[in-house]
């Protein structure tokens, strides 16, 4: 495939570059906009656990808002975070079956993810990190932070932090504008691709409500093996990609005093075929269906008191059904945690200190990995000292315990210093992350862990510059370092992976640049950007490593909107080059998604019409061993604001 149109697409950023302003967009929606105003862009909560201005807490967030996200040819949380620069999302089967999350070079277990503040991270494994229990529809904001979270948010932020806000969870405070707001939404595409939902928000002076939900599913297409012939299935016919998921939600937010109380409850069910998601052996002919329950409470003080504080429980359950082929006894497991957290701030004269403490109730009850149950915790505390007006300091450090490395030290530092457009931006720290339930007790004849295996351990080191410049263009420019000791990974000998440790250095180089412009047809916002990774581990050859081999060396992304009247036009691609060109897993490939859209009133009601076209140009590639990703598609749909 010829990567020449998404090179062209990237290069628009630089060539469209010029003095003018963007207005922001309108909605009829009066409700969306009493949300957007309790978070400016300007203002992120995950580089420091408190809202602070991105310019001064020295670390790299991107930030994708309700608009961010309907401009998209996207139809899951994993499309959409396909789209973050230097996030690597491997996928398997598409249409956000199952994905992994990789930042900086980390595994796919080294990327912490929150909803609304509360871990959602499986102890079982990290490839569950992606069974999200709520819709596409109800996330507003996503916040994505690069490097080392330990200190603020405890394991597993070695490659950064996936942060999920919805819509519900931003009520704080009284809401100057109220009603109620609904929507239906529909989507049909090849290989029977359907995908509906709905939701409904109302939002009173002291009371919001909300509800979503949504069903998808594909009959999938045909798996070819050696000279392109169809993978025969032991159960009849021939092994398709094909899903069924079904997500529902509901939320409350209640103003209680100058106390804001929020609660949620979702649910995420999905089947679908998982042939060769976890190996590559001809005798895979696997099947998996996932089950996740989740419930969150938090209470929040008044944000305008002299003393801020928040305190969250949330609970998550998740079931598992495996079986490898028909004549394999199905593997069944059940994971659980309960995670309890809370936190202060206060400002005294030009510093403000946070503090708190966080502890997880976590086990599983499986027939394969047996019974076994964990608990850990840890205290932090976090000061931003604004030293002079240009100089802010940011200083974090926890100390957490797990039963499987004891007692541990995370600090992190890091500086911002703004210089007139520019900031400038130091720091690094220390991360951990222990074994998870797989990774100690999975004993197969395929994958066999390792009970006494180590924690992970890691430094990491960054320098970068955030510049913005008229007319709404803005540059970012890092580069970044880690060293990781006793990373996991299995080793394949005797025809099966085996977990052990290993160690791992990582350098590369991140480059953004978005430009936002008013023409005089209409409106145009483009994103483009490069990450350089390169990365070693002590151990040869690289490539009898299950995931070592598969990170991406340059990963290439971009996408570009242009909005004239009621009609929205989007073009989002990538490309990606594989450290090693190893095993069955495609070592580069390009892919281009794009979608128009046409807002029209149908009998009185707001309605935009879309269709959508995912890999553009029908390139045949794996992201995960050979589990094939979906070929050209073509999506029509209709939203319906009631």
């Amino acid at each position: 495939m010829s990567h020449r149109p998404l090179l062209v697409l990237l290069g628009c950023v630089f060539l469209l570059a010029g003095p003018a302003a963007a207005q922001p967009g309108s909605s009829d929606d009066t409700t969306d906009v009493a949300f957007q105003v309790q978070m400016p862009d300007s203002v992120v909560v995950t580089a420091s656990r408190v809202a602070s201005a991105a310019r001064t807490t020295g670390r790299r967030v991107s930030v994708y808002t309700q608009a961010d996200i309907a401009s998209l040819s996207v139809n899951s949380v994993d499309q959409l975070l396909d789209v973050v620069s230097g996030l690597d999302v491997q996928s398997r089967g598409g249409f956000g079956v199952q994905s992994d999350l990789r930042l900086r070079g980390s595994t796919f277990n080294g990327v912490l993810l929150l909803l609304d503040g509360a871990r959602v991270n499986d102890p079982m494994t990290g490839h569950f990190l992606m069974d999200l229990p709520v819709p596409l529809s109800e996330i507003a904001r996503v916040e994505v932070l690069r490097g080392p979270a330990t200190a603020l948010y405890g394991p597993d932020a070695l490659g950064g932090v996936v942060h999920l806000i919805t819509k519900t969870a931003l009520r704080t405070g009284e809401m100057a504008a109220t009603g109620l707001a609904a929507r239906a939404d529909g989507r049909y595409g090849k290989n029977t691709l359907y995908d509906a939902g709905a939701a409904a928000r109302q939002v009173g002076a002291s009371t919001t409500v909300s509800a979503a939900a949504t069903v998808q599913g594909s009959d999938g297409q045909t798996v070819r093996g050696e000279g392109g012939r169809p993978v025969a299935d032991p159960r009849g016919g021939d092994i398709r990609t094909d899903f069924a998921r079904r997500t529902g939600t509901a939320a409350l937010a209640q103003r209680l005093g100058d106390a804001t109380l929020y609660a949620r409850a979702g649910v995420d069910d999905r089947d679908f075929s998982a042939w060769h998601y976890y190996t590559d052996f001809p005798s895979d002919k696997a099947r998996e269906s996932t089950t996740t329950f989740w419930t969150q409470v938090r209470a929040i003080g008044d944000r305008a008191a002299e003393t801020t504080w928040r305190a969250q429980l949330s609970a998550k359950q998740h079931r598992d059904r495996y079986v490898y082929t028909p004549s394999s006894p199905a593997s069944e497991h059940t994971s659980r945690m309960v995670t309890a957290q809370g936190q202060a701030s206060r400002t005294v004269g030009a510093v403000r200190v946070t503090g708190g403490a966080s502890g997880q109730l976590r086990g599983i009850d499986s027939n394969s990995y047996g019974l076994h149950s964990d608990v850990f915790g840890g205290v932090f505390a976090s000061l931003q000292w604004a030293a002079t007006p240009r100089l802010t300091v940011n200083q974090s450090t926890r100390v957490d315990y797990d039963p499987l490395y004891g007692v541990e030290p995370t600090p992190q530092l890091f500086l911002a210093y703004r210089l007139g457009p520019a900031t400038l931006r130091a720091g690094g720290g220390r991360a951990v992350r222990a074994p998870n339930y797989v990774e100690r007790f999975i004993d197969s004849p395929v994958n066999k862990g390792n009970p006494n295996l180590d924690s992970e351990k890691s430094w990491s080191g960054e320098v970068g510059v955030d510049v913005r410049l008229p007319a709404r263009t803005t540059l970012h420019l890092t580069g970044f370092a880690r060293d990781t000791r006793d990373l996991i990974d299995y080793l394949r000998r005797d025809g099966a992976f085996r977990a052990r440790n290993l160690d791992s250095r990582t350098r590369g180089l991140e480059a953004e640049a978005t430009v936002d412009r008013t023409l005089g047809w209409g409106q145009v916002h483009l994103t483009s950007s490069y990450t350089l990774l390169d990365a070693s581990v002590d151990v040869e050859p690289v490539a009898d490593y299950k995931y070592a081999s598969t990170r991406t060396r340059h990963l290439v992304q971009g996408s570009a909107t242009f909005t004239v009247g009621g009609t929205t036009v989007g073009l989002q691609g990538l490309w990606k080059d594989r450290l090693l060109d190893a095993g069955p897993t495609t070592g580069a490939y390009g892919v281009v998604h794009g979608r128009v859209g046409q807002s029209v009133r149908l009998g009185g009601r707001r309605t935009t019409l879309s269709m959508e076209v995912r890999n553009l140009f029908d390139r045949s590639y794996s992201e995960i061993f050979d589990a094939p990703m979906p070929g050209r598609t073509l999506i029509v749909g209709a939203t319906v604001r009631l």
